[in-house]
C-alpha cells in the first residue's frame, strides 16, 4: 500500500526497522504494516490510490499569480508553469523566482490572505525590536 505524510515528515519505526516519510513522496509499505500506521497516526499520513496515471498540463499562456502556504506558514506568490492531476488530487508547479516547487491544491491561498500576511509583517517591522522578556532562572534543590 502507498501511504505519504501529510504536513510534515514523520518517522514510523516498528521492530524490524524504521521508515521516513515526506509529504509528496509516498512509499511502499506492507499493507498491515500501512494499516496499522494510518490507525495509530490519525490525519498525519494518508493512503496514495493510484487508479490513473498523471496527467501534466500546460496552463494559459499567460498565467496569473498564484499564492501558497509553505510548509512554515508563510504565504508565498508565485507564477503557475504547469498544472497536473493523479487521482483526484490537483497539484501546480509554481516559479518562485529562484526555483520551481508542486504545490497541492489545498494549499493553495488567495490574493487577500497574502496581502493580509504582508501588512501584518509591516506593522511587526515598523514597531521595532520588542524589549526581552526576563528570564527567571531557578537553581536545581
Amino acid at each position: 500500500m502507498l501511504v505519504e505524510a501529510v504536513n510534515g515528515p514523520i518517522r514510523y519505526r516498528w521492530p524490524g526497522g524504521e521508515i521516513r516519510l515526506v509529504p509528496g513522496k509516498p512509499v511502499e509499505l506492507p499493507n498491515d504494516r500501512a494499516e496499522r500506521l494510518l490507525a495509530k497516526a490519525g490525519g498525519k499520513v494518508r493512503q496514495i490510490t493510484t487508479t490513473a496515471p498523471p496527467v501534466i498540463v500546460e496552463p494559459h499562456p499567460s498565467p496569473r499569480r498564484c499564492y501558497w502556504e509553505d510548509r512554515d506558514g508563510t504565504i508565498r506568490p508565485g507564477v503557475v508553469t504547469m498544472l497536473g492531476q493523479c487521482g483526484e488530487e490537483f497539484w501546480v508547479l509554481v516559479e518562485d523566482g529562484t526555483s520551481w516547487v508542486w504545490v497541492t491544491d489545498f494549499r493553495l491561498r488567495s490574493r487577500a490572505q497574502w496581502e493580509s500576511q504582508q501588512r501584518t509583517m509591516a506593522t511587526k517591522n515598523e514597531r521595532g525590536p520588542q524589549p526581552a522578556q526576563k528570564i527567571l532562572r531557578v537553581p536545581y534543590a
